[in-house]
Protein backbone atom coordinates (compact mmCIF):
# COMPACT_ATOMS: atom_id res chain seq x y z
CA UNK A 1 0.00 0.00 0.00
CA UNK A 2 3.07 2.24 1.00
CA UNK A 3 4.89 1.95 -2.09
CA UNK A 4 2.41 3.02 -4.76
CA UNK A 5 2.66 6.27 -3.02
CA UNK A 6 6.28 6.73 -2.46
CA UNK A 7 6.32 5.32 -6.78
CA UNK A 8 4.18 8.23 -7.12
CA UNK A 9 5.91 11.08 -5.08
CA UNK A 10 9.13 9.57 -6.81
CA UNK A 11 7.81 10.48 -10.03
CA UNK A 12 6.76 14.07 -8.62
CA UNK A 13 9.95 14.55 -7.54
CA UNK A 14 11.36 13.67 -10.75
CA UNK A 15 8.86 15.53 -13.10
CA UNK A 16 9.68 18.71 -11.25
CA UNK A 17 13.47 18.14 -11.01
CA UNK A 18 13.79 16.40 -14.49
CA UNK A 19 14.56 19.90 -16.18
CA UNK A 20 17.26 21.19 -13.85
CA UNK A 21 19.12 17.23 -14.10
CA UNK A 22 19.12 17.58 -17.98
CA UNK A 23 20.14 21.38 -17.66
CA UNK A 24 23.08 20.32 -15.62
CA UNK A 25 24.31 17.61 -17.57
CA UNK A 26 24.57 19.65 -20.25
CA UNK A 27 26.34 22.92 -18.17
CA UNK A 28 30.09 23.31 -18.37
CA UNK A 29 31.81 21.53 -15.23
CA UNK A 30 33.57 23.61 -12.21
CA UNK A 31 35.07 21.32 -9.64
CA UNK A 32 35.42 24.03 -7.27
CA UNK A 33 32.98 26.65 -5.95
CA UNK A 34 36.39 28.69 -4.26
CA UNK A 35 36.39 32.50 -5.27
CA UNK A 36 39.90 34.19 -5.56
CA UNK A 37 42.66 35.70 -7.23
CA UNK A 38 43.64 33.65 -10.55
CA UNK A 39 40.53 31.90 -10.70
CA UNK A 40 39.01 31.66 -13.85
CA UNK A 41 35.95 29.49 -13.91
CA UNK A 42 33.20 30.46 -16.54
CA UNK A 43 32.06 34.02 -16.36
CA UNK A 44 28.38 34.85 -16.19
CA UNK A 45 26.62 31.80 -17.40
CA UNK A 46 25.53 28.30 -15.50
CA UNK A 47 27.34 25.65 -14.30
CA UNK A 48 27.41 22.49 -12.76
CA UNK A 49 29.68 22.95 -9.83
CA UNK A 50 30.99 20.12 -8.07
CA UNK A 51 32.96 20.67 -5.22
CA UNK A 52 34.70 18.27 -2.73
CA UNK A 53 33.66 20.15 0.04
CA UNK A 54 30.12 21.45 -0.83
CA UNK A 55 29.20 18.93 -3.18
CA UNK A 56 27.03 19.69 -6.60
CA UNK A 57 24.68 22.30 -7.73
CA UNK A 58 24.19 24.73 -10.34
CA UNK A 59 25.55 28.26 -10.08
CA UNK A 60 26.58 31.55 -11.72
CA UNK A 61 29.94 33.30 -11.18
CA UNK A 62 30.84 36.54 -11.64
CA UNK A 63 33.19 39.30 -11.69
CA UNK A 64 33.84 42.81 -11.97
CA UNK A 65 36.71 44.86 -12.28
CA UNK A 66 37.48 48.75 -11.97
CA UNK A 67 39.23 51.50 -10.14
CA UNK A 68 38.30 53.37 -7.19
CA UNK A 69 39.39 55.16 -4.51
CA UNK A 70 39.03 53.13 -1.10
CA UNK A 71 40.41 54.12 2.42
CA UNK A 72 41.71 57.17 0.71
CA UNK A 73 43.70 55.36 -1.44
CA UNK A 74 43.55 54.83 -5.21
CA UNK A 75 43.22 51.40 -5.84
CA UNK A 76 42.22 48.58 -8.16
CA UNK A 77 38.54 46.77 -7.60
CA UNK A 78 37.86 42.93 -8.04
CA UNK A 79 34.07 41.76 -7.05
CA UNK A 80 33.37 38.26 -7.57
CA UNK A 81 30.84 36.38 -6.50
CA UNK A 82 29.14 32.68 -6.88
CA UNK A 83 25.45 32.79 -7.12
CA UNK A 84 23.88 29.59 -5.79
CA UNK A 85 20.14 28.54 -5.18
CA UNK A 86 20.87 29.03 -1.77
CA UNK A 87 23.23 31.70 -1.20
CA UNK A 88 25.74 33.88 -2.59
CA UNK A 89 29.03 34.15 -1.65
CA UNK A 90 31.14 37.30 -2.59
CA UNK A 91 34.88 38.32 -2.72
CA UNK A 92 35.99 41.83 -2.24
CA UNK A 93 39.87 42.44 -3.47
CA UNK A 94 41.64 45.48 -3.17
CA UNK A 95 45.25 45.99 -5.35
CA UNK A 96 47.33 48.67 -4.45
CA UNK A 97 50.49 49.36 -6.17
CA UNK A 98 53.57 50.88 -4.20
CA UNK A 99 56.68 52.05 -6.09
CA UNK A 100 59.69 53.31 -4.63
CA UNK A 101 62.35 54.88 -7.24
CA UNK A 102 65.73 55.42 -6.73
CA UNK A 103 67.86 57.87 -8.16
CA UNK A 104 71.83 58.36 -8.87
CA UNK A 105 73.92 57.26 -11.41
CA UNK A 106 71.33 54.67 -12.62
CA UNK A 107 67.68 55.10 -12.19
CA UNK A 108 65.81 51.93 -11.36
CA UNK A 109 62.46 51.43 -9.15
CA UNK A 110 60.63 48.98 -7.36
CA UNK A 111 56.91 48.31 -7.13
CA UNK A 112 55.40 45.74 -4.93
CA UNK A 113 51.84 45.23 -5.17
CA UNK A 114 49.57 44.47 -2.49
CA UNK A 115 46.59 42.75 -2.04
CA UNK A 116 43.97 42.72 0.80
CA UNK A 117 40.47 40.69 0.66
CA UNK A 118 38.00 42.26 2.83
CA UNK A 119 34.88 41.24 5.20
CA UNK A 120 31.83 41.43 3.63
CA UNK A 121 28.94 41.70 6.32
CA UNK A 122 25.88 43.41 3.93
CA UNK A 123 24.80 42.83 0.50
CA UNK A 124 22.82 45.60 -1.09
CA UNK A 125 21.12 44.63 -5.19
CA UNK A 126 19.00 47.37 -6.63
CA UNK A 127 16.79 45.99 -9.24
CA UNK A 128 14.38 48.52 -10.89
CA UNK A 129 13.67 50.70 -8.60
CA UNK A 130 13.66 48.04 -5.60
CA UNK A 131 16.41 47.39 -3.16
CA UNK A 132 17.20 43.87 -1.42
CA UNK A 133 19.21 44.00 1.43
CA UNK A 134 21.01 41.17 2.73
CA UNK A 135 22.93 40.82 5.82
CA UNK A 136 25.23 37.72 6.26
CA UNK A 137 28.43 35.87 7.50
CA UNK A 138 31.83 35.06 6.19
CA UNK A 139 31.08 37.07 2.85
CA UNK A 140 27.93 34.78 2.00
CA UNK A 141 24.71 35.83 2.39
CA UNK A 142 21.21 33.85 1.90
CA UNK A 143 18.97 33.90 -1.08
CA UNK A 144 15.20 33.86 -0.02
CA UNK A 145 12.33 33.20 -2.04
CA UNK A 146 11.51 37.18 -2.10
CA UNK A 147 15.19 37.33 -3.83
CA UNK A 148 14.60 34.74 -5.84
CA UNK A 149 11.50 36.02 -7.23
CA UNK A 150 13.32 39.07 -8.46
CA UNK A 151 16.59 37.88 -9.40
CA UNK A 152 14.95 35.84 -11.92
CA UNK A 153 12.13 38.44 -13.02
CA UNK A 154 15.34 40.78 -13.63
CA UNK A 155 16.02 42.73 -17.05
CA UNK A 156 18.88 41.97 -18.64
CA UNK A 157 20.64 44.95 -17.98
CA UNK A 158 23.39 45.83 -15.53
CA UNK A 159 22.53 45.68 -11.79
CA UNK A 160 23.66 47.63 -9.13
CA UNK A 161 24.79 46.17 -5.83
CA UNK A 162 26.69 47.54 -3.04
CA UNK A 163 28.58 45.51 -0.65
CA UNK A 164 28.91 46.93 3.03
CA UNK A 165 32.68 45.89 5.04
CA UNK A 166 32.90 45.06 8.59
CA UNK A 167 34.91 48.73 8.75
CA UNK A 168 31.83 50.21 7.50
CA UNK A 169 32.96 51.45 4.14
CA UNK A 170 30.67 50.57 0.72
CA UNK A 171 31.82 49.15 -2.26
CA UNK A 172 29.57 49.94 -5.30
CA UNK A 173 29.97 47.60 -7.99
CA UNK A 174 27.66 46.08 -10.87
CA UNK A 175 26.56 42.77 -12.34
CA UNK A 176 26.64 42.40 -15.94
CA UNK A 177 23.47 41.14 -18.67
CA UNK A 178 25.00 38.23 -19.02
CA UNK A 179 24.79 37.50 -15.09
CA UNK A 180 21.55 38.68 -15.02
CA UNK A 181 20.16 36.40 -17.42
CA UNK A 182 21.83 33.59 -15.85
CA UNK A 183 20.31 33.97 -12.69
CA UNK A 184 17.22 33.54 -14.96
CA UNK A 185 17.65 30.02 -15.42
CA UNK A 186 19.29 29.43 -11.93
CA UNK A 187 16.22 31.02 -9.83
CA UNK A 188 13.21 30.26 -12.19
CA UNK A 189 14.22 26.60 -11.33
CA UNK A 190 14.69 27.39 -7.75
CA UNK A 191 11.15 29.00 -7.75
CA UNK A 192 9.41 26.03 -9.21
CA UNK A 193 10.89 23.85 -6.88
CA UNK A 194 9.77 25.22 -4.30
CA UNK A 195 6.00 26.56 -5.40
CA UNK A 196 5.00 22.93 -5.67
Amino acid sequence: MVRPYLTGLSASLLMVMSPLVSQASELPIVESAALGIGKNPPWSEPVQVEDPFEGQFIAVFDRHRFSDRFLNTHMRIEVQSLWTQEYVRLLLTAKDRDCYGHHGFLSSSYCSEVIDTKKIVKLFVKIDEQIYQVSGQHNTFPVNLELASALSRASEQEIQIRLVTESGTSVDSKIGPKTVKAWQTLYTSTLSHNLK
